[in-house]
C-alpha cells in the first residue's frame, strides 16, 4: 500500500486543539470519533483541559506517543507550520489542517511553509483550508462535517475525492439520501503537499475501492493522470471526474498553431478519454453514475452490453433512442423468441421492437410478462422499465420489481427504473426496497441512458501499453527533426531569385515559395506562401510579390530567407504538433491543417507518452477521418504511416525538454504506401539547448 495508508486507515488520531466547546468546530471530530465507533487510540492535545469527552488530554504535542498515525490540527492558520514541524518531529506520520488563511487568501509563502516541512520532515498533508477525512468501516472522522451530524454515510466501494470543501460536503449528503456506498472520502483543500492524484494513486491500490469519483479545479502533477488512468483501467476501476473550468481560454499568447489551438478544456477532455477517466458534466451525472456502480457493480461483468426499454409511450421510447445513441449505447433488436412473446401479450396494432411501447394495453400482469421477456433475451444486459401511475398501479408492482431485480442479478444482468413524467415517482421508501434488491431507479429515463453509456465507457475503453522507446536528446532545431525521422520535402533556403530559381530548375516545376521567419509562424497570412509555380518566370514574379507583401506586412521580421520547395499533388493536410500544457504536461496534438487548422478546429489532443493505436484511434475519431479512409472514391490515404511518424514525433518531444512547441503544418499523408510528407515545420525552443 502506498504511503497515505496511515492517512487513510489510521490506528491512533491526535486532535490538536480538541474543544469541548460544543459551539466550535473543534469539538466536532471527538464526538464524531465516539459516536461512530472509531476503534482506534485518540489523543485530545489541550494544556487548558484534563479530559473532553471523558478522554483524556496530552498537554502538548511534544508529549504525545510516538509515531501516531494522524493529527488533525484544528488550530487557526498561524499555528498550523509549527503544529505540523512537531507533529513530524514526533514522528507522526499524517496530518490534516483545516485551517484557512493561506494561497486561497493570499498567504502563499505560509502555506510554502508547509510545503517545505512535508518536503523535508516526512510528514504527509491533506489540505490547508479543508474539511478533513471521513472512513466510514473503520468510524474514522478527522472532520467537521456537518452531514456527519445526520449520519454516517453507509460503508460501500465508491472513494470520494473534492477539491471544494462545502461541495464535498454537500455531496456526502447526497451520499447519504441515496444511499450510496462510501469507501472514504478526503477534502483535499490548498494541496500544499497531498494531491487528487496522491488519493488517486492510493485508491487504485486499494481492494476495498472499485470506483474512484474526483471533483477537479487543477491537477497537482497533472501529467501523471495518463499513467493512472491506465492502471485504473488495467486494474477494472472506474475512475469519475467532475472538472471545473471548462470556460478556461486557452494560452492566448502560444506562438504556433499547436499553441493556439491548445484550449485547456479541449486538451482536458481529451487526454481524459485517453486515460480511460470519464468525464461528467453535473453533480446529478456523478452522483449517477456512483449510484449505478453502488447498486450494479462493474458493467464488464454483464452478460450482455444491450439496452432493453419497455414504455407506455412511444415519444418516450423515440427519446430515450436518441439519448442512447448519443451516450454509445446499444438498443439492438429483439431475438424472434422474445418477438414472439411480446405478441401473445400486445394487441395485433402494437409493434414489438426495442424500445417496446405497451401503450395503456396492459395490466400489471402483462406489463410484467413484457418486462420478463426483454429480460430473458440473450442481447440484453439491462432492462429499464418506464413507469406511470396512468398505467400502472405501484403498489402491486414494487414486490414484483423487487423479486425483477433479484432474478436479473442472478442472470448477471440489472434492471433500471424510471418514469414517463419526473413528478410521477416510487415512493421513497418503495423506491429504496428496489434499490436494496439491486435494481436502479432514476428520475428520468435520459439520466439512467447517461449512466449506463459512462458505465459502458469504463467498462469497454481499450488501453494500449505504453510505449516506452527511449528517443535520442537532439541539441538543436535540425538533429530535432532528423532523430525524429520525419520525411520532408528536398528545401533550399535562398537570400536571391537566380539562386532560388537554379535550385527549381534542378527539382523540377511546380515548386512552392515560402518565406523562412523566426518571427512569422502564419505564412500565409504575411503573403509568405506560394503554391503551384509552374516555371522560372513564375518564380521570380512570386519572389518579387512576396518580398513586398512580407515586409509591409511585417517590417520588423527577421528573414532568414525563401524556401523553394516541390510542389506535391494528391493526399490529404493535416497538422501535427507539440506543446506543453500547464497542466498535463507534454501533449500531442494531430487534425486538419493546411489553412483550415484553425478554421475547422477539428484537432484530438493526446497526452505523452503515446502508442500508434492510441494516434490511429484520434485520427479516425476526427471530422475529416471520411476523407482519410477514401471518401467518395478517392485513394485511401496512409495512415498507418502517418501513425507512425507521429508517434515518432511525440517520442522526440518527450526527449527534449528545451524544445517548447512544435509545428508540422502542414504534414501531408498521401495515398497508401506513399507515406507522408512535412511541409513546413516550426520549432519553438524554450531555451537554447545545451
Amino acid at each position: 500500500m502506498s504511503s497515505l495508508s496511515r492517512l487513510i486507515n489510521p490506528s491512533s488520531i491526535a486532535l490538536i486543539g480538541a474543544s469541548p466547546d460544543q459551539a466550535k468546530l473543534a469539538a466536532r471530530p471527538l464526538q464524531y470519533l465516539q459516536r461512530y465507533g472509531y476503534q482506534g487510540r485518540i489523543y485530545p492535545v489541550n494544556p487548558k483541559h484534563a479530559s473532553i469527552e471523558g478522554v483524556p488530554c496530552v498537554p502538548s504535542i511534544a508529549d504525545l506517543p510516538r509515531d501516531v498515525d494522524l493529527a488533525l490540527i484544528l488550530l487557526p492558520a498561524a499555528g498550523v507550520a509549527d503544529a505540523l514541524s512537531q507533529c513530524a518531529a514526533r514522528g507522526v506520520a499524517s496530518a490534516i489542517s483545516i485551517a484557512g488563511g493561506f494561497a486561497e487568501a493570499g498567504a502563499a509563502d505560509e502555506q510554502q511553509r508547509l510545503t517545505d516541512i512535508c518536503d523535508s520532515q516526512g510528514i504527509r498533508l491533506i489540505g490547508p483550508n479543508c474539511v478533513g477525512l471521513l472512513h466510514p468501516a473503520k468510524g474514522v472522522t478527522a472532520t467537521f462535517s456537518s452531514e456527519l451530524r445526520n449520519r454516517m454515510p453507509r460503508p460501500g466501494k465508491v472513494a470520494l475525492f473534492t477539491q471544494s470543501g462545502a461541495l464535498g460536503n454537500a455531496m456526502l449528503q447526497s451520499f447519504n439520501d441515496l444511499d450510496i456506498g462510501l469507501a472514504y472520502w478526503v477534502s483535499t483543500g490548498n494541496e500544499a503537499d497531498v494531491g487528487l492524484l496522491d488519493l488517486l494513486e492510493h485508491a487504485l491500490d486499494d481492494p476495498e475501492v472499485e470506483m474512484v469519483a474526483m471533483y477537479v479545479e487543477g491537477l497537482k502533477h497533472g501529467s501523471r493522470l495518463l499513467e493512472l488512468g491506465r492502471r485504473a483501467r488495467a486494474a477494472g476501476k472506474a475512475v469519475i471526474v467532475l472538472r471545473a473550468g471548462k470556460s478556461q481560454l486557452g494560452r492566448a499568447a502560444a506562438v504556433s498553431h499547436t499553441g493556439k489551438l491548445a484550449g485547456a478544456w479541449k486538451v482536458w477532455s481529451d487526454v481524459a478519454r485517453q486515460s480511460g477517466v470519464i468525464n461528467v458534466d453535473s453533480l446529478d451525472d456523478l452522483l449517477d453514475l456512483a449510484l449505478l456502480f453502488d447498486r450494479h457493480g462493474d458493467p464488464s461483468r454483464l452478460r450482455a452490453k444491450g439496452l432493453g426499454v419497455l414504455t407506455v409511450s412511444g415519444g418516450m421510447g423515440v427519446l430515450i433512442s436518441d439519448a442512447a445513441a448519443q451516450a454509445g449505447l446499444q438498443i439492438p433488436a429483439f431475438s424472434e423468441q422474445t418477438q414472439a412473446t411480446l405478441r401473445s401479450v400486445l394487441p395485433e396494432q402494437m409493434t414489438v421492437a426495442n424500445p417496446v411501447d405497451t401503450a395503456l394495453f396492459t395490466d400489471e400482469q402483462g406489463y410484467a410478462l413484457c418486462a420478463e421477456a426483454v429480460l430473458n433475451d440473450p442481447q440484453i444486459g439491462v432492462l429499464l422499465l418506464v413507469l406511470t401511475r396512468l398505467a400502472h398501479d405501484y403498489t402491486a408492482l414494487v414486490p414484483w420489481l423487487e423479486k425483477l431485480s433479484v432474478q436479473a442479478h442472478s442472470m448477471g444482468k440489472r434492471v433500471a427504473v424510471s418514469y414517463l413524467s419526473s413528478s410521477d415517482p416510487l415512493l421513497p421508501e418503495d423506491r429504496q426496497r428496489l434499490m436494496q434488491a439491486g435494481g436502479l431507479a432514476l428520475s428520468t429515463p435520459e439520466r439512467i441512458v447517461v449512466a449506463l453509456g459512462h458505465a459502458l465507457q469504463a467498462a469497454t475503453g481499450d488501453m494500449d501499453p505504453t510505449d516506452a522507446v527511449p528517443a535520442t536528446p537532439s541539441r538543436n532545431a535540425a538533429e530535432f527533426l532528423l532523430n525524429a525521422g520525419i520525411p520532408q520535402v528536398p528545401e533550399g533556403v535562398f537570400n536571391d531569385a537566380d539562386a532560388a530559381v537554379a535550385f527549381a530548375d534542378a527539382q523540377g516545376y511546380p515548386v512552392v515559395l515560402k518565406v523562412v521567419s523566426p518571427d512569422i509562424a502564419h505564412k500565409s497570412e504575411a503573403g509568405g506562401v506560394a503554391l503551384n509555380i509552374p516555371d522560372s518566370d513564375a518564380l521570380r514574379s512570386a519572389w518579387t510579390g512576396m518580398v513586398g507583401s512580407v515586409t509591409a506586412h511585417a517590417p520588423a521580421a527577421s528573414i532568414t530567407g525563401y524556401s523553394v520547395q516541390p510542389m506535391l499533388r494528391g493526399g490529404f493536410e493535416l497538422i501535427v504538433g507539440c506543446s506543453t500544457d500547464p497542466e498535463l504536461g507534454r501533449v500531442l496534438m494531430i487534425g486538419a491543417g493546411g489553412i483550415w487548422a484553425e478554421v475547422l478546429d477539428d484537432v484530438r489532443f493526446l497526452a505523452l507518452p503515446t502508442t500508434e493505436a492510441e494516434i490511429t484511434t484520434a485520427l479516425q475519431s476526427l471530422r475529416i477521418a471520411p476523407i482519410l479512409s477514401g471518401a467518395r472514391g478517392q485513394a485511401c490515404l496512409d495512415v498507418p504511416a502517418a501513425a507512425q511518424s507521429i508517434q515518432r514525433l511525440g517520442r522526440q518531444f518527450l526527449a527534449d525538454p528545451w524544445v517548447l512547441e512544435v509545428d508540422l503544418n502542414p504534414v501531408l499523408v498521401r495515398p497508401t504506401g506513399q507515406g507522408v510528407v512535412a511541409l513546413d515545420v516550426l520549432v519553438v525552443p524554450s531555451e537554447p539547448a545545451q
